[in-house]
């Protein structure tokens, strides 16, 4: 295996084990024994398991970002972008493990590339009038992160077993509002 081989199996290793058993749990020895890899060469390339995680969080944000840039720039409707938008984000946070969620969720550079890129897509889809634009992004966004509360402390495990089903419905709850479709009027009387 090539140098560079060599930190990929250690990344790809790392980030398995930490998505199953969180970054407490999982070891510099276990890594490298599962990654077939010593210990010299572990330090070769990470100063130690705090840099490892950092080069696995960042490379996960990134690939997150550049997903929903994907989704933002499609020429769909607004509904399924948010649709395509929430079933990456299941599938991506399926694979982890709660403690390693968590520690994506703390970091305030990652939460305010969020908020940027957020606020950006929907600014777009209101100009498109895909979106109601009497609405300040900026509450938007402090809705969506009062929302993700629900998320970090949990308290959507106390009604929801699937945290799939979890998601879908906080995407219909916030994005469709309580009323049935054809209730929604909008301030002229017309159907939205």
């Amino acid at each position: 295996m090539k140098e560079s081989g060599k930190r990929t199996q250690i990344i790809r290793t790392a980030t398995d084990l930490f998505s199953r058993f969180g970054t407490k749990r999982v070891t510099v020895e276990e890594i490298c024994r599962t990654a077939w890899v010593s210990k010299v060469t572990f330090y070769k390339y990470f100063t130690n398991k705090t840099d490892l995680i950092r080069n696995i969080r960042d490379e996960l944000i990134e690939t997150g970002f550049a997903r929903f840039d994907e989704i933002s720039a499609m020429d769909i409707p607004f509904p399924e972008k948010i649709a395509l938008m929430t079933r990456w984000r299941i599938e991506f946070f399926a694979r982890m493990k709660d403690e390693f969620i968590h520690e994506l969720y703390t970091l305030d550079d990652v939460v305010e590339e969020a908020k940027r890129r957020y606020m950006k897509n929907i600014a777009d889809a209101q100009e498109k009038g895909e979106i109601r634009s009497d609405l300040s992004p900026e509450l938007i966004w402090l809705v969506t992160e009062r929302l993700n509360g629900i998320v970090r402390d949990e308290s959507w495990k106390t009604i929801f077993s699937d945290y799939g089903e979890f998601q879908e419905q906080m995407r219909t709850f916030f994005f469709f509002g309580l009323l049935a479709r054809s209730d929604v009027k909008t301030k002229a009387g017309g159907e939205t």
